[in-house]
């Protein structure tokens, strides 16, 4: 079993935010498009009908000659004779027409209005009415010919904006993945000349401890290399953090089954004799009498976040304090808290601290995480979890992992 990625991949993303992009445009384009056909039909069909009626109804003299598509009335005061083919309903409005009414006007029979002209002559009116089923039947053909025809227009365009985006973002792929190579491949030839370096300092530290009792210079000297030996497992911690994140962004390692209260025990066990040093207790809290701490992951990651989050912890709080570890899980989720009572960090740092080699201000105290709290944020997150920060009653922060827990 493989873990999967719980981030997709970037470059795809940005493909695909181009094709909606494009493809959204458009359909905007298209839909605006389809408005103003509309607007414009109708004004254009609404003048020529109004033309139609009218010169209809002025060279009336009879209602057997009306044009295809209108329907003629005579009214007189003896009576009224209209067009055979005129609808019931329409006939009984027209020959209701009044003396008062003439020129452009309008009937609403059969759920629809019908556009007509009045014209008096000789005490004799002419009434011209439109057919409006043949305006609606044409304007609904031309609407489905330009929606089908947008449609594919929209189709088409988000397309062209797939492979674009894909042609644009594709030499920011390659510079990616020539960056990622070369951190990588930086990271895997530093650890060799860094570990040499490290292994010389800690037998130069040996042979000057073992004179210092001869040679009270050599305390000073002994000093030194101290924080030689430090500045160098620094060096090389900093190494594998990047390489450690290449690996991350470009492997995917094979997942199994993590008891992380267990992980986080045994990192509190590790680091208990550095913390001692500094003289901070370190508590591990245990699992609070919780569900079971299970989730599918790599170890080896997940103790690295948890060990930076207690390495932050450990180093940002102050002599006589205390930093506690517990765990728990419940809800589908397992937790991790690690509460120190230091510096405090505001909630508007969290991001920046999330960030690489990134220092907070403000509230924060300066707190200085380098790689960690940033390759801890893109180890959760490649487990399908997320990092909280919140501020610890009575002051200080608490770090957390919630990461998904395991299937049964």
């Amino acid at each position: 079993m493989r873990r999967r990625r719980a981030d997709p991949d970037p470059l795809k993303q940005a493909s695909r935010s181009v094709a909606l992009r494009v493809g959204a445009t458009t359909a905007l384009v298209v839909l605006l498009a389809i408005v103003g056909a509309a607007v414009l039909f109708d004004r254009q069909q609404l003048a020529e009908i109004r033309g139609r009626t009218e010169t209809t109804a002025r060279t009336a003299d009879d209602v057997v000659d009306a044009p295809p598509g209108t329907w003629l009335a005579k009214l007189t005061a003896s009576g009224h004779e209209e067009s055979p083919s005129m609808p019931a309903d329409l006939a009984t409005q027209v020959a209701a027409v009044g003396p008062d009414v003439s020129g452009q006007t309008s009937f609403t029979a059969d759920g629809r209005s019908w556009p007509a002209w009045v014209d008096r002559r000789d005490g004799v009116s002419y009434v011209a009415v439109y057919d409006i089923r043949l305006h609606a039947g044409e304007e609904q053909r031309l609407l489905v010919s330009t929606a089908v025809a947008g449609g594919l227009g929209v189709l088409l365009a988000a397309l062209t904006g797939l492979l674009a985006g894909r042609r644009a973002v594709r030499p920011l792929g390659e510079a990616m993945e020539l960056q990622h190579q070369f951190v990588a491949d930086a990271s895997h030839e530093l650890r060799t000349p860094l570990a040499v370096i490290s292994t010389r300092a800690q037998v130069l530290r040996r042979h000057l401890a073992a004179d210092a009792a001869r040679d009270p210079a050599a305390g000073t000297r002994l000093a030194e290399v101290d924080q030689l030996v430090h500045d160098t497992q620094a060096m090389a911690d900093v190494v594998s953090d990047l390489l450690l994140s290449a690996q991350l962004e470009h492997t995917e390692q094979p997942a199994e089954r993590v008891d992380l209260a267990d992980l986080a025990s045994e990192v509190v066990r590790s680091l208990t004799p550095y913390a001692a040093d500094r003289g901070v207790t370190l508590v591990d809290e245990g699992t609070g009498g919780g569900g079971a701490c299970t989730v599918d992951g790599v170890g080896p990651s997940l103790r690295r976040s948890v060990l930076a989050l207690v390495d932050n912890a450990i180093a940002h709080s102050d002599r006589g304090s205390r930093v506690e570890v517990r765990s728990s899980g419940g809800d589908g989720q397992v937790r991790v808290d690690v509460v120190d009572h230091g510096d405090g960090v505001e909630v508007a740092d969290v991001e920046r601290l999330s960030r690489r080699f990134s220092r907070g201000d403000g509230a924060s105290g300066g707190r200085r995480v380098g790689l960690g709290l940033a390759l801890v944020t893109q180890i959760v997150r490649s487990h399908g979890g997320r990092l909280e920060v919140t501020e610890t009653p009575g002051g200080g922060a608490t770090f957390s992992l919630l990461i998904p827990a395991a299937n049964a």
